[in-house]
């Protein structure tokens, strides 16, 4: 009985950090796919020239630093590697002023992030 209370208390640790892990990469990819999506679709209307436009790319390139070392604990920084070269390279096109650029890598930018949404989160074929 003695060893029952520290086991169940350590249980209820990982059960609480596994919730927290799910909730927390959840919220940001729900949020990065938003975002990168509204990027794309509006560098199909708009010049990389928009200044609204500019801050929305660096903005979630600060947003995906700031919570790229928390999701490290769950996600390999191999995986998360790709998304952020594009953002980078999306920041890069706004120097360059270069909307081709912007576009290529915005499109690569929503892809990667939806499939590492679609890899790491909760569904029938992750299951399996």
């Amino acid at each position: 009985m003695k060893t029952f209370i520290p086991m169940f208390i350590i249980f209820l640790a990982v059960a609480s950090l596994c919730v927290w892990d799910l909730v927390f990469t959840n919220k940001t990819f729900n949020k990065m796919e938003k975002d990168c999506t509204e990027i794309y679709e509006t560098l199909q209307t708009t010049e990389i020239a928009n200044e609204n436009l500019q801050q929305k790319i660096l903005k979630l390139n600060d947003y995906w630093t700031e919570k790229m070392d928390i999701l490290a604990i769950s996600i390999s920084r191999k995986d998360m590697q790709p998304v952020s070269d594009y953002l980078q390279y999306l920041c890069a096109s706004i120097i360059n002023d270069s909307q081709e650029d912007a576009i290529t890598y915005s499109r690569l930018l929503k892809y990667n992030v939806e499939g590492l949404s679609e890899m790491i989160g909760i569904n029938g074929l992750n299951l399996l």
